[in-house]
């Protein structure tokens, strides 16, 4: 890897090509520009680049998908974001599925896509083992941010608030720091795998899920755990994640975990996800009340839920509660976003 990022840019408007590539030289970065996505080919069998930004559709034929798998093919560890004038939720998931970190619409500012190329190359560095917490802490969120909470906004701030009541109860309950650590990632990311489930729409969906639904959903733990990579730093994140919906009287999924089989930040998380989850208005629930959600967490002692990790949470939700069941409104308001009753 040279002192600047290599950058093969891809796109048939010409004056869009220039303009994109004199931006990011300006930026630091080292740009090589095609034409074509046959140039793109060539250019990816001989040169070695650090990401790609490529058009989706050339002379009305979405050849952008031929760059993209050969770039996935030829050289696997490059970044791969797509530009296209006309996008869509549908499209952007099977880009990234596919392997695209991004699925930008066109016209494309040129600094704010440098600023994203020199983001997610930083995000590539997630396997280097020296990485300290607040690096990671910036690294999933960011990937949580481009890709769950994109198909769904109305998760924005559900990572960070669970991130907090773990840390909160883990720390009642005098977990070491590092294991605080590894809960707090994986708070961040637990629902990350969403993302690879066959059909999304779901998460967006105006009303209960059917039978169906559910055991599809029931795969996103696992599939979370296992697209966080087999960095040894993140063993214990993905183990959390995959436990999160497990429950203490092993009526949980994905492994119907019980009792001391799941590990106590995976137990910790349990809480802290269900508790947030309630609290957020969606197109088909409204905010549960304080006092329903209390009863809840009482009713679960024990068969939901790790009895000493209620003991802990009840009192938490009595000082604090009020103000925390307001929290989701609170953050989508000032995200601009809203929920239709």
């Amino acid at each position: 890897m040279s002192s600047r990022p290599t950058v093969l840019l891809v796109d048939d408007e010409a004056r869009t090509l220039d303009l994109l590539g004199a931006v990011l030289e300006h930026q630091g970065l080292a740009t090589t520009l095609a034409k074509s996505p046959q140039d793109a080919i060539r250019l990816l069998r001989t040169i070695e680049f650090d990401a790609v930004v490529t058009d989706v559709v050339f002379d009305g034929f979405a050849e952008g998908s031929l760059v993209l798998a050969a770039a996935r093919d030829l050289q696997p560890r490059a970044v791969v974001v797509l530009m296209t004038g006309f996008p869509d939720v549908e499209a952007a998931v099977a880009a990234m599925k596919a392997g695209a970190v991004d699925y930008l619409k066109k016209p494309v500012d040129p600094i704010v896509l440098a600023a994203f190329i020199h983001r997610a190359l930083q995000e590539k560095q997630v396997e280097k083992d020296d990485l300290a917490f607040a690096d990671l802490v910036e690294i999933l969120s960011s990937m949580v941010a481009h890709t769950i909470e994109r198909v769904d906004p109305y998760t924005a701030g559900h990572g960070s608030r669970t991130r907090k009541y773990c840390r909160l109860l883990a720390q009642s309950l005098g977990l070491e720091v590092k294991r605080i650590e590894r809960l707090e990632l994986a708070a961040i990311a637990h629902d990350y795998g969403k993302i690879y489930l066959d059909d999304l729409s779901f998460l967006t969906k105006n009303g209960p899920l059917t039978d169906a639904e559910f055991l599809a959903v029931q795969r996103h733990p696992v599939l979370g755990a296992k697209k966080l990579g087999h960095h040894p730093q993140l063993a214990e994140v993905r183990r959390v994640i995959a436990e999160h919906h497990e429950k203490w009287n092993g009526t949980g999924y994905p492994h119907k975990l019980a009792g001391a089989d799941i590990s106590q930040p995976g137990r910790i998380l349990a809480v802290a996800e269900v508790f947030d989850s309630l609290a957020t208005k969606r197109s088909y629930k409204d905010v549960w009340p304080l006092e329903r959600v209390v009863e809840l967490f009482v009713n679960g002692r024990g068969t939901h839920f790790d009895p000493d990790v209620i003991d802990a949470w009840l009192p938490m939700l009595e000082e604090h509660g009020a103000r925390w069941i307001r929290q989701p409104m609170a953050d989508l308001e000032a995200a601009g976003l809203s929920v239709q009753a």
